[in-house]
């Protein structure tokens, strides 16, 4: 059995001292003890005029054994007393506990007596109500209150300091962005300086490095952005965790709190980020980032210690973005083709004439959609197909009636796409006198193009090399040769609508983030069998005598598209390029 010597003794825990002692505390005292602190006691709220607690009263000798400078020589009585208590600021009464080596019970001693002689001398102290006296003894002594101050104030110092932490490492990470886009440039103006090139009056142009040239210092830029990143978020990890527990503490303080946090993700968000593709001169967004973080977390620290601090801004809801015209069609399009699709995964619903009139003059307004991948199953061609599903069923006559429809519909790819739909819906069907009868008009209607008409050209620009190769498909690659030769020939102010319509379209993603798409752009990356490629070039070089042969990197010293495409078209046919 356990001897009474073993039972632990409990600390000893002084009384709080009394209202009455409160109150001669502040009538002889009226700013806080620390000598270099001009915080008043009581503080004035500019909105409303009422005077505000702004202080605490801290124990010498700590009233718990075990405490900050305990005596265990002190009675209670002198424990309790006013000369063992001292009004301070609510940061500077958590300081002095939290941080007792640095002061000493001499100090606070030497701070008590300033303090009462400032006091006699300036005439001013603060006399308090039995109320205002009670609200004193609950702040400083209540022990839930004292352990909810104590672990804010603890957690608002670490935010300060995961602040400081963040933008100190942000400015030591952004340097490694920035040796990367100075590099960039330096290869650009090595290349600039390395190939001299002029236009037809003599202004030299400026040349930009190859693809193969830049996709490495593009690469490295990247990867710097995303190695700053990487460097922060576990700093910002740490500091929304301490913005969390500072709310959790002081609910007070969460709007402020919130925009410490709101300032936190700007910075991540501007430490990834650097301005332009090739770069250009760092801009202001990261040092704006960093700026109002500072300014979020003095406004934090300065509500907390009572002081007057700005309000945090309002949350801004995101703007609507008023939908444009072209975005509401493409709404209204992507719900018809939904509607549609039902027909394309089943065999047997019944023919809508409703629905498959709506798709064929859908299939018109989506003629000016280029060939890309992000657009295969809203363009030209899936809405044709869809147009033509929806008529599987329909009977003979009707049937015939679409084929001759579609036949009429303009631009000429509309057409064709509607008519290549209804080959492949009547295949499928087993419908073969449809099938010949659909074929046959769609060769008819290639086969009779002299493409001589420019607007034909200029109709049809994105999918005039699809349209020439179904030609050339339904005829032969030499009756196609024929007809462009022809054509140019005749007229050649053709020659740029021709040049336009041969371009291959190209869409650019963001590397980090394929599903995005930066761009879209057209070159000329082969030439077909079926096109005269020696009679274009003998025309470019007779009416464009300015152009010179150039691969894709070399030819965008052109600011104009046609010289652009002139330039690869030349550099396509000289002899030591293969023709596709």
């Amino acid at each position: 059995m356990a001897g009474a010597d073993s039972v632990r003794r409990k600390p000893i825990e002084h009384r709080p001292p009394t209202a009455a002692t409160i109150k001669q505390l502040y009538g002889t005292a009226f700013r806080c003890a620390e000598p270099s602190c001009t915080k008043p006691l009581y503080r004035l709220n500019n909105d409303t005029g009422e005077w505000i607690l702004n202080s605490r009263v801290a124990h010498i000798h700590a009233r718990s054994e075990g405490g900050p400078r305990w005596d265990p020589d002190m009675s209670e009585e002198a424990n309790r007393s006013a000369d063992n208590l001292l009004p301070l600021c609510e940061e500077h009464a958590f300081e002095i506990d939290a941080t007792p080596e640095h002061f000493t019970a001499d100090l606070l001693r030497g701070w008590k007596k300033a303090q009462l002689a400032e006091a006699l001398e300036v005439g001013k102290s603060w006399p308090l109500s039995d109320a205002e006296a009670a609200e004193v003894v609950t702040e400083s002594f209540d022990p839930h209150r004292i352990g909810m101050a104590a672990a804010a104030a603890s957690t608002v110092l670490a935010v300060a300091r995961y602040v400081g932490l963040l933008i100190e490492t942000g400015h030591r990470q952004r340097r490694l962005p920035r040796d990367a886009a100075r590099a960039w440039n330096a290869l650009r103006e090595q290349v600039n300086r390395s190939m001299p090139a002029f236009d037809m009056n003599g202004e030299r142009l400026r040349v930009e490095p190859s693809f193969a040239d830049t996709e490495p210092r593009r690469i490295a830029l990247e990867a710097a952005l995303q190695e700053a990143v990487s460097s922060l978020e576990p700093i910002a990890a740490h500091l929304v965790a301490e913005l969390h527990a500072v709310s959790a503490a002081d609910q007070r303080l969460g709007r402020w709190c919130e925009w410490v946090e709101a300032a936190v993700r700007g910075v991540i968000a501007a430490a990834g980020r650097w301005p332009g593709r090739p770069p250009t001169d760092d801009d202001d967004v990261w040092p704006d980032a960093v700026a109002e973080l500072r300014r979020a977390s003095q406004a934090l620290t300065a509500r907390w210690r009572r002081e007057d601090a700005p309000e945090p801004p309002q949350p801004s809801l995101p703007d609507e973005p008023a939908e444009s015209d072209q975005q509401r069609a493409a709404g209204e399009h992507h719900e018809l083709l939904e509607a549609a699709r039902p027909w394309a995964r089943v065999s047997h619903r019944p023919y809508d004439a409703e629905l498959c009139g709506r798709l064929i003059k859908a299939t018109a307004a989506v003629a000016a959609l280029p060939d890309i991948p992000s657009l295969l199953t809203t363009g030209v061609d899936a809405t044709g197909r869809l147009a033509a599903k929806v008529a599987r069923n329909a009977d003979d006559q009707t049937f015939r009636q679409l084929i001759g429809r579609a036949a009429t519909q303009q631009p000429l790819a509309a057409a064709v796409a509607l008519l290549r739909g209804l080959i492949a819906t009547a295949k499928d069907a087993r419908r073969p006198a449809l099938e010949a009868e659909a074929l046959a008009s769609a060769t008819k209607l290639l086969a009779a193009q002299s493409w001589q008409d420019p607007t034909i050209w200029t109709d049809n620009r994105p999918h005039m090399r699809k349209l020439l190769g179904w030609t050339a498909a339904a005829t032969s690659d030499s009756n196609v040769r024929t007809t462009l030769t022809t054509a140019i020939n005749q007229d050649p102010e053709l020659l740029p609508a021709v040049l336009l319509g041969m371009a291959q379209w190209i869409e650019h993603h963001d590397a980090t983030a394929f599903d995005k798409i930066l761009d879209v752009t057209f070159r000329i990356e082969t030439l077909p069998s079926w096109f005269p490629a020696e009679t274009f070039a003998a025309t470019i070089r007779r009416d464009l005598p300015h152009v010179e042969p150039a691969d894709e990197d070399g030819s965008s010293r052109y600011d104009d598209d046609v010289d652009r495409l002139a330039s690869q078209v030349l550099w396509l046919t000289e002899p030591s390029m293969s023709t596709d």
